[in-house]
């Protein structure tokens, strides 16, 4: 399989596992809350996370762990490549969470333009 495709499949699964959880979460009592103070916390930090060395990206979302939706809202910050905390130097290291919502990092590779 090309390199292309894997990517491209990769992705769909990731968006479809992502809207399953969104709609699961948007269902809780408390997600219009949450929506909204997430949404707030991204615009309020977005640019200070994009200053971070790799992070491509910035967005509202569900928590994922080992590739499946926690269901949990939280703000998903998109790298290039993960690397491993031992590895970054003290300035380098995203927040584990900003004001108590938690941050999952998501690597998503080199982003580029597809031409039609």
């Amino acid at each position: 399989m090309a390199e292309g495709e894997r990517r491209r499949q990769a992705w769909e699964e990731f968006f479809s596992q992502s809207e399953a959880a969104e709609k699961g979460a948007r269902d809780a009592p408390m997600s219009r809350i949450d929506d909204a103070r997430i949404a707030a916390l991204r615009m309020k930090y977005e640019a200070e996370l994009m200053r971070y060395p790799n992070v491509i990206g910035v967005s509202e979302g569900i928590r994922m762990k080992r590739g499946k939706p926690t269901g949990e809202p939280c703000l998903v910050v998109y790298v290039k490549q993960k690397v491993p905390r031992a590895r970054l130097g003290k300035g380098e290291v995203l927040p584990r969470k900003i004001e108590g919502v938690p941050v999952d990092v998501v690597e998503v590779g080199a982003v580029e333009a597809l031409s039609g």
